[in-house]
């Protein structure tokens, strides 16, 4: 990739350009992504991995995946082609969050006329992201996506040379954390479910492409995060940097770029240093019967990542308890694998309204007092555009 590059390109920064990499030299630069359960550590992780100054990791956006059943299989691009997908691009979920200039975006995706594959396309669009931190050589691209644990398989069909990071944290830190801004229902059985299922999907991943799939826990992260970045930099095969860790001192940048209202429910924590402060939370902060239900729904799989027990055995009564969120997120699975094969469109819909429809189902039948209180909660927290509503199926 150097010969693309010269020393001027070494000293631009993301965003201002002198000179643009065209379709051909981004195809050279691989790619990796960075998955796990929403509220484990990947938004850490896409922040220190961006502020590397050779790498850039936009904000969370599915456009991969969403427009894959549409455009996957394109070889040969018309400017016919390139247009649609352009206007199918900028009205996916949070793409309008990405910091980019959606001319020049236009402008250098309309050049990419002829033969070129899916990865090449989508690797014009990560390139108009214009971070806060500053760069020099891009020798990887980063994606952050939890709701692509799922989907490794599909992705490295798109990328062959694409590496995944899953980042796992405790299940009862995870689900304090997801209850706390309100991403899914609060029910800590089908938050530890989905949390066991990504793990299996994952794992199954690994075990047929062990050279590209590497898990990581958020506990390690915090606790020498020098000693963990430095070994997911090797995995990535870019050099190690220092750089990254000073990445709060940007807050103010990124504070001008995003509502306020969004980072500061979902996200303050990354305008500070990396800390340990935010492990063990669950201990004071659930209930002795969620810690219950959560520790039956886990299973062997706490063990599997050294997460300690509370209670090591479960009752009839916890076991027939936990029932409803196992078979929910069960549920959710199926719904996900036979979405998937839908049309485009019908998928897109399906997974916007679905997950409330189902929830409100549940609820109405599990805890209508807990219904009326996420109903009242939409209502006036509609400006966050709730996360409960995202089209992420699993996630």
């Amino acid at each position: 990739m150097e010969e693309y590059y010269t020393e001027l390109d070494k000293k631009i920064i993301i965003g201002q350009k002198e000179r643009h990499l065209d379709a051909r030299q981004l195809n050279d630069i691989p790619i990796f992504f960075i998955v796990g359960r929403p509220r484990s550590g990947t938004t850490l992780l896409r922040t220190l991995f961006d502020a590397h100054p050779n790498v850039v990791v936009p904000p969370e956006c599915q456009f991969i995946i969403n427009l894959y059943p549409k455009y996957g299989n394109i070889k040969q691009w018309t400017s016919a082609l390139l247009k649609n997908f352009y206007n199918e691009l900028v009205s996916q979920w949070y793409f309008d969050l990405w910091p980019l200039s959606a001319q020049r975006l236009h402008e250098h995706l309309m050049q990419c006329e002829g033969e070129y594959t899916y990865g090449t396309i989508c690797k014009i669009v990560y390139h108009e992201y214009q971070s806060v931190f500053q760069h020099g050589m891009i020798l990887s691209i980063g994606d952050k996506n939890p709701g692509y644990t799922i989907y490794t398989e599909k992705l490295l069909k798109i990328f062959p040379e694409a590496k995944f990071i899953h980042i796992i944290r405790d299940y009862r830190d995870n689900f304090f954390s997801i209850k706390n801004v309100d991403f899914e229902l609060p029910l800590i059985s089908l938050t530890v479910s989905k949390w066991k299922i990504f793990i299996k999907r994952f794992r199954k991943a690994k075990e047929r492409y062990p050279e590209s799939h590497l898990e990581i826990r958020y506990e390690d992260l915090v606790a020498e995060p020098e000693k963990q970045f430095r070994g997911l930099c090797n995995f990535i095969g870019i050099p190690f940097s220092k750089v990254p860790f000073d990445f709060y001192l940007k807050a103010g940048e990124a504070r001008k770029l995003y509502p306020e209202k969004i980072l500061l429910k979902y996200q303050s924590s990354l305008f500070k240093k990396i800390s340990t402060n935010r492990i063990g939370l669950w201990k004071e902060n659930l209930s002795q019967s969620e810690i219950r239900l959560g520790d039956a729904a886990a299973g062997d799989y706490a063990a599997l990542y050294g997460y300690k027990k509370h209670f090591n055995k479960s009752s009839f009564m916890t076991r027939i308890m936990i029932i409803p969120g196992v078979c929910f997120a069960g549920l959710l699975s199926l719904a996900t694998s036979i979405v998937d094969r839908l049309p485009y469109k019908m998928r897109m819909a399906i997974l916007i309204k679905a997950p409330w429809i189902m929830g409100r189902i549940y609820l109405s039948l599990f805890d209508r007092k807990k219904l009326k209180e996420i109903s009242l909660s939409v209502k006036k927290k509609s400006d966050l555009q709730q996360n409960w509503l995202k089209p992420t199926g699993l996630s």
